[in-house]
C-alpha cells in the first residue's frame, strides 16, 4: 500500500465487543453484554481509508473476543495487505482456539505478526482448557523459543500470555449505588500517568478515538438510558474523529496521545493495582 498516513505507534481495531468472557471492571465495558461484530466488508474498507491518514508500526485486532469473528483469517490477511509494514496482532483469551485451528497457520503465511492471549480466571478447571488450547494451537506447531518473560517466538510468529488474575488490574469505573460512574478525582494528568491503555488508539465502527476506555462511553450509556447522566455529560461530549477529518485536527489528535486529555478524568488518578476478579466464562464446557 502507498499513501502512508501520521505516522502513530499503536493502533488497535475493535471488529467486535462480543465476547465469551465478562471480566470485572473490564476498560471498555465488554462485561455489561454489549453484543457488535463488524461486517467483514466494512472492516477492510474502514481499514484502507484509515490507512490514508495514519501509518501504525503495530496493528491490534481485538475484542470483545476477536476468534468470535467469522472472517477472523481474512480480517488479519487483509490487515497485513493494508497495513504492510506493521506488527499485526489479534488479542484473545483462548478459549476459542479450537475453532480458529488455522488460525497459527494464518499468521505464519502474513509474517510480523503477534499472538497475545491473556489469562482471566484462577479456576485451574479454565486454566487448564487455556493452556491446552494454547498448546494444541501454538506450542504443539514447529519450534519456540523463550524471547523474554511468558513470551515465545516461533519463526514470524510472537507468542505472549499475560495473567491480570495474579496483579496489576484496576478499576477503570466506580459503581455508586448500583450504577457505572466516572471516577471524580478530577486529575487528568495523573489518571493518564497511571492509566495502562492511555498510548492505545482505537478505531471503533469507524471512528477514531484517543482510548479504549472512552471509545464505548455512548454505547455503554444508550443501552443503559444514562444519557441524562449529569456525571457523564463531560465525556459524552467528545466525539471520535471520522476518515475525513480535517489534517490538523488529526495531527492534533496524533500529538495527544502522548499527552492527557480532560477525558483522561473519567479514569482514576491513582489506580488501586489488584488481581482481577474471576470473570464469568460464557459458553465453555469443562
Amino acid at each position: 500500500m502507498t499513501n502512508r498516513g501520521l505516522h502513530i505507534r499503536n493502533l488497535e481495531y475493535m471488529i467486535t465487543t462480543s465476547c465469551d468472557l465478562a471480566c470485572p471492571g473490564c476498560d471498555r465495558f465488554i462485561d455489561h453484554g454489549h453484543a457488535f461484530v463488524e461486517k467483514f466488508e466494512d472492516i477492510v474498507a474502514n481499514m484502507e481509508q484509515w490507512f490514508k491518514r495514519l501509518d501504525p508500526d503495530h496493528v491490534t485486532i481485538i475484542g470483545g473476543e476477536p476468534l468470535l469473528h467469522p472472517r477472523i483469517y481474512d480480517i488479519l490477511t487483509e490487515a497485513r495487505r493494508i497495513f504492510d509494514h506493521a506488527v499485526i496482532e489479534v488479542y484473545t483469551n483462548a478459549f476459542l482456539l479450537p475453532k480458529r485451528p488455522k488460525i497459527f497457520n494464518v499468521l505464519k503465511k502474513i509474517g510480523n505478526a503477534k499472538v497475545s492471549c491473556s489469562i482471566h480466571n484462577k479456576n485451574p478447571k479454565y486454566r487448564d482448557i487455556v493452556e491446552r488450547n494454547l498448546h494444541q494451537a501454538f506450542y504443539s506447531k514447529g519450534k519456540w523459543f523463550e524471547t523474554s518473560q511468558n513470551t515465545h517466538t516461533c519463526e514470524t510468529v510472537v507468542l505472549e500470555v499475560t495473567d491480570p488474575t495474579q496483579g496489576g488490574w484496576y478499576d477503570y469505573r466506580r459503581v455508586v449505588d448500583g450504577v457505572l460512574k466516572p471516577w471524580n478525582d478530577n486529575d487528568p494528568t495523573s489518571s493518564y500517568k497511571h492509566c495502562g491503555v492511555n498510548i492505545y488508539p482505537i478505531i471503533y465502527k469507524n471512528k477514531l478515538y484517543k482510548c479504549p476506555p472512552i471509545s464505548m462511553v455512548r454505547t455503554h450509556l444508550t443501552k443503559n438510558f444514562m444519557l441524562e447522566d449529569k456525571d457523564w455529560e463531560p465525556y459524552l461530549k467528545y466525539e471520535g474523529l471520522d476518515p475525513d477529518c480535517d489534517e490538523k485536527e488529526l495531527e492534533k489528535f496524533v500529538k495527544n496521545i502522548y499527552e492527557p486529555h480532560s477525558i483522561c478524568s473519567m479514569c482514576p488518578a491513582k489506580p488501586v493495582l489488584k488481581p482481577q476478579e474471576e470473570a464469568v466464562v460464557k459458553n465453555v464446557k469443562i
